[in-house]
């Protein structure tokens, strides 16, 4: 019978296309792949992978067997799930997905009480921009700007977060206020590049301001609140970021069809883990004290710089 290892190396491989990039998401060196795979086709006395120009292929050997490996690691990661769950322990790994501007400013400026609240839990945090699994635990929750589709996670939602334009006390010295109503003619914006082009801030600043010109295009919110603050245009952002960044002022009302729902997701065999528990208790009480910075209610509206635009 193939070792059960052998079969994960397999899984990632058909997944990454690469050696190198399997060894990535497994956190080992490619030549302990590529043994890995050598031993589990020699153990089925079968090619599972043509080697292309453009990566790892699966053979038809291969194709055979995926599925039937895929349901053998879903059946694992059940157990795995399922045994964690029960854990009444309030120590242990948690590992929280979520954005790295939520992260850097929201969550971890006030999570001291936490570890000192819980010492034995280790929280790791991993800022991506794209979605980790929670069925395959590539995290245990998960801060999402999107309500998960299908019914196989638990979703609450705790919040909301407010978007509007800013730009900073120097280009409006330099420049003047933007005129919303006039498309932000005569003015310049911070653009949106890569994955980030189909951002909603993205389409509504194409439709918003088709008199502005593009100073920048930036592919992370990080990048676009620092292009902001240095002055070189309006850019637009979450509240929690534009209204904490010192210099930077609302050119404009919050954006309404921007807003978007915070929503704390779990998987149910998960979501009676104590840690696991502890640790979306503590995030929900973060988050709803927060509500006045999220939403964009901590700062008033606008006002006009007294200049005319250029």
């Amino acid at each position: 019978m193939p070792d059960w290892n052998d079969l994960r190396y397999f899984l990632a491989i058909a997944r990454e296309g690469t050696l190198a990039s399997a060894a990535r998401s497994l956190e080992v060196d490619a030549s302990t792949v590529g043994r890995r795979l050598a031993a589990l086709e020699e153990e089925l006395d079968s090619k599972l992978f043509d080697r292309t120009p453009s990566g790892l292929v699966l053979t038809d050997a291969g194709r055979g067997i995926h599925s039937a490996v895929e349901e053998m690691e879903a059946a694992a990661l059940a157990v795995e799930r399922r045994a964690s769950g029960e854990d009444a322990r309030l120590e242990g790994v948690v590992r929280i997905t979520l954005t790295e501007a939520f992260a850097v400013d929201i969550v971890l400026p006030r999570f001291a009480p936490f570890r000192e609240r819980h010492p034995g839990i280790e929280v790791q945090f991993l800022t991506d921009y794209g979605a980790l699994d929670l069925a395959r635990r590539e995290a245990d929750i998960a801060i999402r700007l999107t309500r998960p589709q299908g019914d196989t996670l638990v979703a609450r939602k705790v919040g909301e977060i407010a978007i509007a334009p800013y730009a900073s006390e120097s280009y409006l010295e330099r420049r003047g206020a933007p005129d919303p109503a006039r498309g932000f003619a005569g003015h310049d914006v911070i653009g949106y590049a890569d994955a980030a082009a189909k951002w909603p801030e993205a389409r509504w600043l194409a439709e918003a301001a088709p008199g502005a010109r593009v100073a920048v295009r930036c592919n992370s919110l990080l990048s676009v609140v620092t292009a902001t603050a240095a002055g070189m245009g309006v850019g637009v952002m979450p509240c929690l970021c534009g209204d904490r960044e010192p210099g930077l002022r609302r050119v404009a009302p919050l954006v309404a069809s921007l807003r978007r729902d915070i929503w704390l997701v779990v998987h149910p065999d998960l979501q009676h883990n104590a840690r696991v528990r502890a640790t979306l208790h503590f995030l929900t009480e973060l988050i709803q004290r927060e509500r006045s910075l999220l939403s964009g209610e901590g700062r008033p509206a606008p006002r006009s710089s007294g200049r005319r635009s250029s």
